[in-house]
């Protein structure tokens, strides 16, 4: 029995040791690689289960998602000439994780190299813009063109044909700056061009002109920036006082511009509605004028017509309205025994 529980013992101490030298797990958010004493066997891009060489092999795993980087602060020149302080960020992503290995190791030195990819970019591209291009809106289409950009790393020419495929690989891209003392981004090598730069560095037909070379980034470090984008782009602490003055009085100019203008449209539009109220008015008391005037002939020829049917009632009438003007509770009237009033007083009926 001592013999059999020994090789046991043995067995499974063996599968204890061995086993996690053998299996290792992929996570669905990581890469891994496979190397046997530093040099590089397979990688594995696919999540689950896998195999290795105990001992003999190792594994490095890299985290696929998103990763981001803060870009250190840098003090930038505008092409009007203003410095900005500009605190940027960028977002990367390992794609091919034996190209990163091979050139950045880990991701605190890829965090590092990118963002001194993105600082010289940043520096390039905010030397073409005004600074109001950089501190507005505008400045998406800026980091669009940054993040462009930045997915192409600089290299020389004898790397073009030592280690990708030469001037016509894919990922290889020839550009020429025509006059290097403008901003004009410099352009894509024309095929007559490339022709002549496959074979001559310095052909006759370019000579005096910038000719750069650039490698695809995911061919170059195994990574894609994905994007690139400023935290805050602000003015430095030595100027920045005197620029927000100029920039508070710029608005009080603005607000006073703006003030008089509603003054001088306040004033107007009361001009407009008193000029209206006034023609209104005017209108009002024409027509008024007229219908007193329309009533006042209809009234005289309603008098005219019943004095003609009885006149003793239209004197009778107009005795009546005199009597009105100057009695009252306090006045008295001595009578003539003959008067008409006297009669209607004594005998309202009129005798009838």
């Amino acid at each position: 029995m001592a013999k059999l529980t020994i090789p046991l013992i043995v067995i499974i101490i063996a599968i204890v040791i061995v086993v996690p030298q053998t299996l290792f797990i992929v996570d669905e958010t990581q890469l891994a690689i496979v190397t046997r004493f530093g040099e590089f066997k397979r990688a594995h891009n696919a999540p689950g289960l896998q195999v290795k060489t105990p001992f003999a092999e190792q594994v490095t795993t890299f985290d696929k998602r998103l990763l981001r980087v803060d870009v250190a602060p840098a003090s930038l020149l505008t092409s009007d000439k203003r410095n900005l302080l500009i605190d940027s960020y960028a977002r990367y992503r390992i794609v091919d994780p034996l190209i990163f290995f091979k050139n950045l190791r880990n991701e605190t030195l890829a965090d590092a190299r990118v963002g001194d990819i993105v600082n010289s970019q940043l520096r390039q591209e905010v030397a073409r813009d005004l600074q109001e291009e950089v501190i507005s809106e505008t400045r998406e289409d800026i980091m669009d063109q940054v993040t462009k950009d930045s997915n192409r790393i600089e290299i020389a020419r004898r790397d073009v044909f030592e280690t990708y495929g030469g001037i016509n690989d894919p990922y290889v891209t020839v550009r020429i700056d025509d006059d290097p003392t403008d901003d004009v981004r410099p352009r894509l090598a024309t095929a007559e061009e490339l022709k002549f730069l496959e074979t001559d560095p310095s052909p006759e037909s370019l000579a005096g002109l910038n000719i750069t070379y650039a490698v695809s980034i995911r061919q170059a470090l195994g990574i894609v920036i994905i994007d690139v984008r400023i935290k805050r782009a602000d003015f430095p602490p030595d100027i920045e006082t005197s620029v927000f003055s100029r920039m508070e009085a710029e608005r009080e100019r603005i607000a006073s511009g703006l003030r008089a203008e509603g003054t001088r449209r306040d004033s107007e539009i009361r001009a407009d509605v008193d000029r209206q109220v006034n023609i209104i008015l005017e209108t009002a008391e024409g027509m008024s004028a007229l219908l007193r005037g329309e009533a006042e002939q209809e009234a005289i020829e309603i008098l005219a017509e019943s004095l003609e049917k009885n006149p003793e009632f239209y004197h009778f009438r107009r005795s009546l309205e005199a009597y009105k003007v100057f009695m009252d509770s306090k006045t008295t009237v001595i009578l003539d025994p003959n008067s008409d009033l006297l009669r209607f007083l004594s005998d309202p009926s009129g005798g009838s």
